[in-house]
C-alpha cells in the first residue's frame, strides 16, 4: 500500500458547501436522501454559531478533502462524564480503505481523550457490514441490547401539545 499523506482539519467558514455536498453523498449511501434537509444557511446558523452545535472534521488526501466527520458533545449520567456524538463518519467510495477513516476516527478520539469524555458513540446501519467491520476493527462494540428512538417532525409538536 502506498504511503498517503491524510491531513485531519476542523472545517471552517469556507467549507459549507463542501460540508452540504458530503452530507449529501452520505444521504445517498444510507437511502436518506428524502431526508436531507441540510442547506448552507442552515448549517451557518448550526455549526458556527456560538457555542456550535457541532462540529465537522474534514479528512484530505493530496489536499482534497474525500471524508468528514460530523461530531457534538453529549453527556453520560451513569459515568458523570461529557462524552462525544458522532452524527456521521463518511469517505468518498474510491479513498475507503486507505486509512482515511481510521485517521478521523483517531483525531476524534484525541478530542475525546483531550477533553476528558467517558466515550464515543454513534449509530451503525444493521445492513452496513463494511461499516461494522471497520468500526469493530478500531475497537468498537456493537450494541446489539439497545435500540434508536426517535421523536421528530410532527411528532414533536404531537407530544409539546401543539
Amino acid at each position: 500500500m502506498v504511503n498517503l499523506d491524510i491531513k485531519i482539519r476542523e472545517a471552517d467558514l469556507a467549507d459549507l458547501e463542501l460540508i452540504v455536498d458530503f452530507i449529501s453523498q452520505k444521504s445517498d449511501f444510507d437511502g436518506s436522501k428524502n431526508l436531507l434537509a441540510a442547506t448552507v444557511d442552515k448549517l451557518l446558523q448550526t455549526l458556527f454559531c456560538q457555542p456550535p452545535l457541532a462540529r465537522v472534521l474534514l479528512g484530505e488526501v493530496a489536499g482534497k478533502a474525500v471524508g468528514f466527520a460530523m461530531f457534538h458533545s453529549s453527556y453520560s449520567s451513569l459515568l458523570a462524564q461529557p462524552c462525544l456524538w458522532l452524527d456521521d463518519l463518511f469517505v468518498q467510495a474510491p479513498m475507503r480503505g486507505i486509512g482515511v477513516g481510521t485517521a478521523l476516527l483517531k483525531y476524534l478520539a484525541q478530542i475525546a481523550e483531550s477533553t476528558h469524555c467517558g466515550r464515543i458513540e454513534w449509530t451503525v446501519n444493521t445492513g452496513n457490514a463494511p461499516g461494522i467491520a471497520f468500526y469493530q476493527k478500531q475497537g468498537a462494540r456493537i450494541l446489539e441490547n439497545i435500540r434508536v428512538c426517535r421523536i421528530d417532525g410532527n411528532a414533536i409538536n404531537l407530544l409539546a401539545g401543539k
